[in-house]
C-alpha cells in the first residue's frame, strides 16, 4: 500500500471550500482528495502547495496523460490580471478550474512594470531548458498552461499561509490546459520568490512533487541562493523527507519536465552564401544557402521581398530566382525550419539590373606616311585608325588628329621638305 504524504492545510482548505461551496448551485469540480503543503505553524513563509484530485470513477472525467505530445512547445501564460473562475475540469481557455469550489474572482496585481519584468524573465530563465514559451499575452482558445500570478489564497478559498496552489493528480499524470494560482498580494516585492512559486505551480501540473532539495524550485527549503530545476535525484518532501506522492522516495525535476515538455529545440543555423548583401545581380540570378540543425531539418524557404518563392526539402539549399522580377533592390531571406518548427534566418539585399547597350572597342593602328598601317579594332585610313564604337566625341577627335598629321606630311610646291625655302 502507496503512503501518503501529510497533507498539512487539509482540514483549513477544505472546510473553507465546503462553506463555500453550499451558497453555490454551480457544479462541482472534480473531487479533490487531499491538499499537500502549505505553512508549517510557526513558519511565516507563504509556502506553494497541491490539490490532489482523484482519476477514474468519482474523480475528474478527464483523461490525464503520463506525458505530452510537445513537438510544438508547451504555452505558459503568465497572467496578473487575475480574471473570474469557475469549478470544473482544469481549461485554460474557458477560465475553468479545479481548485475553486464556486465561481472565484482574482483581483488583478497592480505590480510595477520594473517588477512584473524580474518575475517574466526569472520564470523564463526557470523554463529555458524546456520545449515551453513564457509569455504574458493571452493566447485565447490555443492550448496553454495558465499560471494567475495575483490576488490572495481567500479569493479561491484557500487559508492563510497558502502561497500558490496547483491541481494534482492522483497518478501524478499531466493535467493539460491547467489553471495554476500564485498569491502574488502575499509576497509582496519578493519577486524572486513568487517566480519560484510560479514555476513550482506549473511544475505540479505536470506531476512533479515537491522536494526536499534546497537548490530546486520544488522546495520548501530557504537560504541556499536563487533556485533552478535539479538535474539528481532528490528527496521528496517539504520540512523533512517522505515518500513521494506516486512512490519511491526521489525525483529528478528536470528527467520528469524534459519528458513531460521536452527539451528546447535549438533554432536551426542558416547563412546565405550567395549573392552577396549588397550584390548587384542579373535577372535570374541564383541564391545559395547553407543551414545545419541539431535535429532534422524539414525545409528551407526562399522569401523574396516578404513573400514566400520557394521552397527546399533536401540539400543543396540553393534556388534560381525568376528571370521577371523587376529591377531594382529586394530583400532575399531564407529561413530554416526544423522537425519541432523552429525556425532560424538569414537575409541580404540585392539590386536587379539588366544590361544596357553600348559596346567597346580600342584601335592602335600606327601609319608610317605611306597609307598603311597596323590597327587591332580600327579601320587604318592614309596612316590613321579611326576607332569602331568609339563613339563621335572619339571618333571626331582622331580624323582631327589625321588632317594634322597628313597636314605637317605634305610637302609644299611639290618638293621635299629637306629642299624647301624658307
Amino acid at each position: 500500500m502507496r503512503t501518503r504524504p501529510f497533507a498539512v492545510t487539509t482540514t483549513l482548505c477544505f472546510a473553507g471550500l465546503a462553506g463555500a461551496a453550499a451558497a453555490d448551485t454551480t457544479p462541482p469540480a472534480p473531487r479533490a482528495i487531499a491538499h499537500v503543503g502549505g505553512a508549517a505553524l510557526g513558519d511565516p513563509q507563504p509556502r506553494s502547495t497541491y490539490l490532489v484530485h482523484e482519476v477514474g470513477p468519482g474523480g475528474s472525467p478527464q483523461a490525464l496523460p503520463s506525458a505530452i505530445e510537445h513537438a510544438a512547445p508547451t504555452i505558459i501564460y503568465m497572467n496578473r490580471m487575475g480574471g473570474i473562475y469557475r469549478p470544473g475540469d482544469s481549461d485554460s481557455r474557458t477560465n475553468a478550474s479545479s481548485i475553486p469550489s464556486r465561481t472565484s474572482q482574482v483581483a488583478a496585481w497592480n505590480v510595477s512594470a520594473a517588477g512584473w519584468q524580474q518575475v517574466m524573465s526569472c520564470m523564463t530563465e526557470q523554463f529555458a531548458r524546456f520545449n515551453v514559451i513564457v509569455t504574458d499575452v493571452d493566447p485565447g482558445n490555443v492550448p496553454h498552461i495558465e499560471s494567475v500570478v495575483a490576488g490572495r489564497p481567500q479569493d479561491v478559498g484557500m487559508g492563510s499561509g497558502v502561497g500558490g496552489v496547483s491541481p494534482f493528480t492522483d497518478d501524478c499524470g499531466v493535467i493539460p490546459n491547467s489553471i495554476v494560482f500564485t498569491f502574488a498580494e502575499v509576497y509582496g516585492t519578493a519577486y524572486r520568490d513568487i517566480c519560484e512559486t510560479a514555476a513550482q505551480e506549473v511544475s505540479h501540473s505536470f506531476g512533479l512533487d515537491h522536494e526536499y532539495e534546497c537548490r530546486d524550485p520544488m522546495t520548501y527549503l530557504g537560504n541556499c541562493g536563487n533556485k533552478s530545476f535539479q538535474d539528481l535525484m532528490a528527496p521528496c518532501g517539504e520540512y523533512s523527507a517522505r515518500t513521494c506522492w506516486c512512490g519511491g522516495t526521489r525525483q529528478n525535476s528536470v528527467a520528469m519536465l524534459t519528458t513531460r515538455l521536452g527539451a528546447h529545440n535549438v533554432p536551426p543555423v542558416v547563412a546565405i552564401t550567395e549573392p552577396g548583401d549588397g550584390e548587384t545581380v542579373a535577372p535570374g540570378f541564383d541564391v545559395a544557402a547553407t543551414a545545419t540543425d541539431t535535429g532534422a531539418l524539414t525545409r528551407v524557404e526562399l522569401w523574396i521581398d516578404g513573400a514566400l518563392a520557394q521552397t527546399a526539402t533536401a540539400a543543396p539549399w540553393a534556388f534560381a530566382t525568376d528571370t521577371a522580377l523587376a529591377d531594382g533592390v529586394h530583400t532575399l531571406e531564407v529561413r530554416a525550419i526544423d522537425d519541432g518548427e523552429a525556425m532560424a534566418s538569414d537575409q541580404v539585399a540585392v539590386t536587379v539590373a539588366r544590361g544596357g547597350g553600348g559596346g567597346g572597342g580600342s584601335g592602335d593602328g600606327d601609319g608610317d606616311g605611306d597609307g598603311s598601317g597596323d590597327g587591332d579594332g580600327g579601320v587604318v585610313t592614309g596612316g590613321c585608325a579611326a576607332a569602331r564604337g568609339g563613339g563621335a566625341s572619339l571618333a571626331l577627335l582622331a580624323l582631327v588628329g589625321c588632317a594634322l598629321r597628313l597636314g605637317r606630311r605634305r610637302p609644299r610646291s611639290g618638293r621635299p621638305d629637306s629642299i624647301r625655302s624658307s
